[in-house]
């Protein structure tokens, strides 16, 4: 997967009723193939995630880091649509 271009961005940061520590939601977030850390410092990681992939990886993360806020970084930034429609 190219992760350069197209990716939207997750800022995913703990909060004091946080379940996992920094490390244990880092592995959680790595175990997704459509996301990838960009960057971790203490608390707060930055999340690469296909914009296909977006809404449905924001909700499974969000069940998965209890106590820990999942959101879109910014305004997303506008990029061509890549994403496979299916016509029924």
């Amino acid at each position: 997967m190219d992760y350069t271009g197209t990716m939207r961005r997750l800022l995913i940061r703990q909060t004091r009723d946080a379940t996992l520590s920094p490390d244990q939601a880092e592995g959680v977030v790595r175990a997704f193939e459509q996301a990838r850390v960009v960057d971790r410092d203490g608390k707060t990681m930055l999340v690469e995630v296909d914009p296909c992939e977006m809404d449905q990886l924001t909700e499974r993360l969000r069940e998965r880091l209890p106590g820990w806020l999942v959101s879109e970084q910014g305004p997303p930034a506008p990029v061509p649509d890549h994403c496979l429609h299916v016509k029924t």
